[in-house]
């Protein structure tokens, strides 16, 4: 489905409406035919268009998220500032927009087709939910609306928030209709349309967080009661941590083992003793269709491009030695079972590791994807024009003719199969029913595909490293949550999951810097203060690092650094190159795992909505 932005006037007059009551209650008609609209399969596609364009995030929106311990850019995020406030305009018309659109078609698709119908139907009902999904993690408690609203709804206008159990419970019947009503496979494009399996995927993503959301914050002023009752077509339901991670459980089961990852080859990145097809996935120009379940497109002659390669250039994408120690060894043994591993080089890091590791990190044998005959594969030196603390990131790093801005044309993923199969994993990990025959489906298909060993059981010791990382980790199996979390935080790097995942797991202090001493890289000696750095071993000088006056080097100017205000060592005259280790922004558990509620919404419902824990916003109610 191409993205096409809806050319009526009204929804252009509607981006400067400033409340999401005017939104909700202005009617999107007004400049069609209410009573013909919506009734052939072009004008449900045109308006369908909308939700993927509003709702489905950009691919530099996911690839570019910095809030998290794994991967910074040069500028902090709001949430590791601390400067998120109840003043913002966090909940203007912009984020209410898609609902009532949704909303809209659900009540006036006239398609006489009764299959045409249902699928435009099916659309509506997964966006619907994935709209809601957005809004619970972020604000909790959320009022539902499942339909238009009028100017004179005044009960509706002035609702209170919904639990956001009911609203979560919502969700998932909204991804059950979806799922009966789109098609498995559509007849044009299909990767780039919400199917049968999306849906499927999408419950598994929204009940897992839901569930170990509920699960880790059990207790708190976040979730007071983890068992709810609520009633829904007079059905009574009785949601929990427990039931939301069985649902996930439940519906990614029915994809676990009917698709395959991809194991192509089509750069020729992939040599005789190097594989690359995890990197080369995610560089495609067009979406591989068995892995991805969804995908958003990007292509010249659409004129739909992003710029990630520009941006990480210029962002200085770098990963934190705490990310690159959740690698394995490429024997399967953890980082902390080789001698010296605290302090281990450059080059040394790279060294018999996760295949990953060297294809989502720029390591010693780097090469950007250029093919020609005169120069394949051109080698791309370790510049810190690209990165500040030697961990560059090459994730979704393409050809030489990407490095502009928006020229980017490789289409993103957005739901694809192995993170289905870490949704398995570890639904099945936190309920305590994780066996060796889920790993072998599950967690070792994704290791297979780099050449990594498996697991033979399921492990019952935690590794040390992990338990250190994840503090709050907790079940029966905590063992297999712990790998389970280390396999999902390098295989799903980069993609718009890591700050939520912190977030659901009670880890959100590891989302400022100061809970990590700054943002850590590279390690270097003392002896190598003040001298050339040769870090890949090609007989050149990378890096030249100093305190004071610089001496003489013949390192590329971007890659000359003096410690001081920005960069330091973690030891002080040696240790992790590190930034951020003055930032003194520190996390409070007790309000900071939500978003505030924006003041002039309470004020404008008559404070029918209420604040969430922890925030001030200076009203009395």
């Amino acid at each position: 489905m191409k993205k096409i932005i809806i050319p009526f006037a009204i929804l252009t007059a509607a981006l400067s409406l400033s409340s999401c009551r005017d939104f909700l209650t202005k009617s999107p008609e007004t400049s069609f035919s209410p009573a013909t609209f919506l009734s052939t399969k072009a004008e449900l596609d045109l308006w369908a268009n909308k939700f993927y364009n509003d709702l489905i995030p950009g691919a530099a929106d996911l690839a570019e998220q910095n809030a998290d311990d794994n991967c910074s850019g040069s500028s902090l995020s709001a949430i590791q500032r601390g400067t998120r406030n109840a003043t913002s305009k966090s909940w203007d018309v912009n984020t209410w927009k898609p609902l009532r659109h949704i909303n809209y078609l659900l009540e006036n698709n006239k398609c006489q087709d009764p299959k045409v119908k249902e699928e435009y139907d099916g659309v509506a009902y997964f966006f619907r939910a994935l709209f809601y999904y957005y809004k619970v993690r972020q604000y909790g408690d959320i009022p539902w609306y499942d339909h238009t609203i009028g100017s004179t709804d005044k009960e509706d206008l002035n609702k209170p928030r919904d639990p956001r159990g009911y609203v979560m419970l919502m969700v998932l019947r909204d991804l059950d209709k979806a799922y009966e009503l789109l098609p498995a496979k559509w007849a044009s494009d299909p990767v780039y349309h919400v199917s049968k399996d999306a849906a499927l995927a999408l419950k598994s993503r929204v009940a897992l967080f839901e569930g170990t959301f509920r699960k880790y914050h059990a207790g708190t002023d976040y979730v007071p009661q983890d068992e709810q009752t609520f009633t829904v077509d007079g059905e009574s339901v009785t949601v929990s941590s427990t039931w939301f991670l069985q649902q996930a459980r439940d519906a990614a089961a029915q994809i676990v083992g009917t698709r395959e990852l991809y194991t192509g080859n089509e750069l020729k990145l992939a040599t005789k003793d190097t594989d690359a097809s995890y990197r080369e996935y995610f560089i495609l120009e067009n979406a591989e269709s068995n892995e991805t379940i969804l995908s958003r497109r990007y292509n010249v002659d659409l004129k739909v491009r992003h710029g990630i390669q520009f941006d990480y250039k210029n962002q200085k994408r770098s990963a934190s030695i705490r990310f690159v120690n959740h690698y394995l060894q490429k024997d399967g043994k953890p980082i902390q079972e080789r001698t010296g591993w605290e302090t281990l080089g450059y080059y040394e890091s790279f060294r018999n590791r996760d295949p990953r590791m060297a294809q989502t990190l720029h390591g010693p044998s780097f090469v950007m994807a250029d093919v020609d005959a005169a120069n394949a594969h051109p080698k791309e030196q370790l510049s810190w024009e690209r990165n500040f603390n030697g961990y560059r990131v090459i994730k979704y790093i393409s050809t030489t003719d990407h490095e502009t801005a928006t020229t980017s044309t490789s289409d993103f993923p957005v739901i694809r199969y192995a993170e289905v199969l870490l949704n398995y994993a570890e639904a099945r990990a936190e309920l305590g029913e994780l066996t060796a025959d889920d790993l072998k489906n599950t967690i070792n298909v994704i290791r297979k595909r780099v050449g990594m060993n498996g697991l033979d059981a399921v492990p019952t010791t935690p590794d040390v490293l992990m338990a250190q990382y994840y503090p709050h980790a907790q079940g029966s199996q905590k063992a297999a949550i712990l790998e389970v979390r280390r396999e999902r935080t390098v295989e799903l790097f980069c993609e718009g999951f890591r700050q939520w995942d912190l977030l659901r797991w009670g880890e959100g202090d590891l989302l400022t810097p100061k809970a990590t001493g700054g943002f850590q890289g590279i390690y270097l000696t003392a002896a190598e203060i003040g001298t050339d750095i040769d870090l890949d071993k090609d007989g050149k000088a990378d890096l030249y690092v100093y305190s004071g006056t610089k001496g003489t080097t013949t390192a590329p100017a971007s890659n000359q650094i003096q410690l001081g205000s920005n960069f330091t060592l973690s030891e002080g005259t040696y240790g992790h190159l590190t930034y951020w280790a003055a930032e003194e922004y520190s996390w409070n558990p007790g309000r900071d795992y939500l978003w505030p509620i924006p003041a002039d919404q309470r004020t404008a419902t008559g404070y029918a909505l209420t604040q969430n824990p922890g925030w001030d916003d200076g009203l009395d109610q």
